[in-house]
C-alpha cells in the first residue's frame, strides 16, 4: 500500500513551471484582495456599478461581489429575480 503522509515527488521540469506559476497567481491575489475589495465597494457606491459589471471586469463572480456588498451595507439596484419557497410550516 502507498503511504499517503509521506512523499519523495519531485515534480517534471514542465510540471514544475506550471505548478510555480499557479502558486505566483494564487500569491498575488492574496495581495490584492483587500484593495480589490475596498476598489469595489467605492464603485458600487459612488460610480453605480453592479455586481455584473464588477464580474466582468474582473473575472471574478457576482456572487463574490453580492456578498461585499451586502457586507457593506450598499442597497439592491433591484429585486432579486429568484425567491425563497414559503416554508409549509
Amino acid at each position: 500500500m502507498v503511504d499517503m503522509a509521506r512523499s519523495n515527488y519531485e515534480p517534471r521540469d514542465d510540471a514544475a513551471k506550471l505548478f510555480r506559476q499557479q502558486k505566483r497567481i494564487i500569491d498575488d491575489q492574496a495581495k490584492i484582495k483587500d484593495p480589490l475589495r475596498d476598489m469595489a465597494i467605492r464603485e458600487m457606491r459612488e460610480a453605480g456599478a453592479t455586481v455584473g459589471d464588477l464580474a466582468k471586469w474582473t473575472g471574478l463572480s457576482a456572487e463574490y461581489f453580492r456578498r461585499i456588498a451586502r457586507e457593506a451595507g450598499i442597497e439592491r439596484k433591484r429585486e432579486p429575480t429568484v425567491r425563497r419557497l414559503k416554508d409549509d410550516d
